[in-house]
């Protein structure tokens, strides 16, 4: 009797399977939401099924992690290969264009990995930060930089500019990536900030009022609950009970939980809208336009760091038309910005303004999120200085 045949060559695992998986597993994350992808979505990225999948992960909390650890692999063998400021900035630079997503899976991995995990990457993320921290202040030391505010306000904007790549999807020559980004975090060190004498320290409420109208207290309260717990972590009956009312009185108002989201989220865009078109029309200039621009940016984002991590952190929450829209909505937005800077730095390429552009609402963005800092009178002074460092690097 005949032994059978098969019609082909067997197919192999590849060896790099495990690696193929944490690759597309980071990249969906990073696109879609953590939130948004399921481990069918990404055994179809792989074209495996999903019981090859789990060979090797038992499920998105191991994939995370293993993304999260790819990263801190990369930047904890350059902080170790080189104690020069120098050397450090661009090698975790690059490090942080090999792995884009690094930042922003970074900063929602805590609601999302079992506390025990998240503990043990937060120790070698913060040795990494501690490393860079320490070469930073060591250079401002010889630049007669000592206040200990001042370092780890710079240091900070040092680390925001790093992370900027991961806030957008600009695509430039890698080597002049790194270029550009090296240039902004030494603008950023160097940069003379307002001294003293120059700021006036903002005013604290002392009895803040509440609107009168329901649906825009429904809309503060729940802005605010989206960026401390995120929004698939809070229900109807949250955002009812902060202002006073019953979880169903909320339909009331918005027709879902989805729509209560776009409506901050709209509320938001609207703001930065407004501003744009008020410093095109009061210019003087170009240079004069991308100041006050730069300017009335920070009075936003300064005054509202709940809106900041909505804006940056629950667009992949909403459904997929409304996500589509709104994008594309931020994209015209920024494109203002590159069209403005490139008026002003004509040496520029469109993908160069992009980058430069993104870097400098980046470091807005994240230092707002993280303020104040201590012993600072006018944080949205420093604010100014910093960003206008970065479009000029």
């Amino acid at each position: 009797m005949a032994l059978p045949t098969t019609d082909g060559p067997v197919r192999k695992r590849p060896r790099d399977r495990k690696a193929q998986i944490v690759t597309a597993a980071a990249r969906l994350f990073w696109e879609r939401g953590y939130h948004q992808v399921g481990m069918a979505d990404i055994a179809g990225a792989v074209g495996i099924g999903a019981s090859a999948l789990y060979r090797h992960f038992r499920g998105k909390g191991d994939l995370l992690a293993a993304v999260l650890t790819e990263s801190l692999d990369g930047l904890e063998r350059v902080i170790a290969d080189s104690s020069a400021l120098d050397d450090q900035l661009r090698g975790t630079t690059g490090v942080v264009l090999a792995h884009r997503e690094y930042a922003t899976l970074w900063e929602r991995a805590p609601g999302q990995l079992p506390e025990h995990e998240f503990g043990e990457l937060k120790a070698r993320h913060r040795a990494v930060l501690a490393r860079l921290t320490a070469t930073v202040a060591t250079t401002l030391a010889e630049r007669g930089v000592v206040d200990p505010a001042e370092v780890a306000l710079r240091t900070r904007a040092v680390s925001s500019v790093q992370e900027s790549p991961s806030r957008h999807r600009t695509h430039l020559d890698p080597d002049r990536f790194v270029e550009l980004l090296h240039r902004a975090a030494a603008a950023v060190l160097s940069v003379t900030l307002p001294a003293s004498g120059e700021r006036t320290a903002p005013h604290a409420p002392k009895d803040p009022q509440l609107p009168v109208s329901r649906r825009e207290a429904l809309l503060a309260a729940a802005s605010k609950l989206f960026a401390v717990h995120g929004y698939s972590a809070v229900s109807l009956d949250d955002i009812g009970a902060a202002i006073g009312i019953a979880g169903p009185s909320v339909y009331n108002h918005f027709p879902s939980k989805a729509d209560v989201l776009l409506s901050a989220l709209q509320r938001g865009n609207e703001a930065l809208w407004f501003a744009l078109h008020q410093a095109l029309a009061s210019a003087e200039g170009p240079a004069d336009a991308l100041d006050r621009l730069l300017d009335s940016y920070v009075v936003i984002m300064a005054s509202n760091p709940e809106i900041v991590t909505v804006l940056l952190n629950e667009v992949a929450s909403l459904p997929a038309e409304q996500r589509t829209d709104f994008r594309r909505t931020q994209r015209e937005y920024v494109a203002e910005w590159v069209a403005l800077l490139r008026r002003f730095r004509t040496e520029l390429s469109e993908p160069e303004a992009r980058v430069l552009v993104h870097t400098a609402l980046g470091l807005t963005n994240s230092l707002s999120q993280h303020r104040p800092v201590p012993g600072r009178p006018a944080f949205e002074a420093d604010l100014g200085a910093l960003g206008r460092a970065v479009l000029r690097a």
